[in-house]
């Protein structure tokens, strides 16, 4: 099986990612338009409002840029970069983020910050009701195993992306709800390892990533 994504793969990837930015960037939006009907009254709330959006905005936009861009690859060299990322784009909502002591701060191979970034977004994607995501890595012989537990009531893989991860899903039936899986799944093959999904019965799903 090919480790490249196809034209189809780029054009869901796509969508993806403005569907990510367009309620912030909708915000900023609505907040300028505001701006010109506001008395002084309100003007401080609805720039706060606009702030607030830009720098959503921009969070996903350096997550994303490392997270699938060629940037992630050679400029995640530490286990604290990844995890600034990601608190970023995941940390003000209905998740707690769980990482490493902070003492231990190993040093990352070529693609494995960019694959612990997209299993962490896959295990969000498991929490709609919000919960506790616990990222780890361990050493695996000649590699190492991420890891990412999606911990919460329900947690669960949604239907559609459920597919993805125990079947060879062809690029042609895909769709937008399943891109960043697929990526995800494609991106473990080409560091030489595989994506393991375990589902337990209290609440908990688990992205585990072996690679070489």
């Amino acid at each position: 099986m090919s480790e490249l994504v196809d034209m189809r793969v780029i054009g869901l990837l796509s969508s993806y990612l403005c569907h990510e930015l367009v309620n912030p960037l909708n915000a900023v939006s609505n907040g300028i338009e505001l701006l010109m009907d506001v008395g002084d009254d309100m003007r401080d709330e609805t720039m706060s409002l606009i702030e607030s959006s830009a720098h959503s905005m921009e969070n996903r936009l350096n997550f994303f840029r490392m997270a699938y861009g060629w940037s992630g690859v050679a400029n995640l060299g530490e286990l604290t970069q990844v995890r600034d990322l990601t608190n970023s784009l995941l940390g003000e909502g209905r998740l707690s983020l769980e990482w490493p002591d902070e003492n231990r701060n190993p040093s990352l191979q070529p693609g494995w910050g960019r694959m612990l970034m997209n299993l962490t977004v896959a295990a969000a994607e498991a929490l709609p009701r919000g919960g506790l995501l616990v990222s780890g890595l361990d050493d695996a012989g000649a590699g190492v195993l991420l890891y990412v537990e999606a911990r919460g009531e329900p947690a669960r893989l949604k239907d559609a992306t459920r597919p993805v991860y125990f079947e060879d899903v062809p690029v042609e039936s895909l769709t937008v709800y399943q891109a960043h899986s697929y990526f995800t799944v494609k991106l473990a093959a080409s560091l030489g390892g595989q994506i393991k999904v375990l589902e337990g019965e209290q609440g908990l799903v688990r992205f585990e990533a072996r690679l070489r």
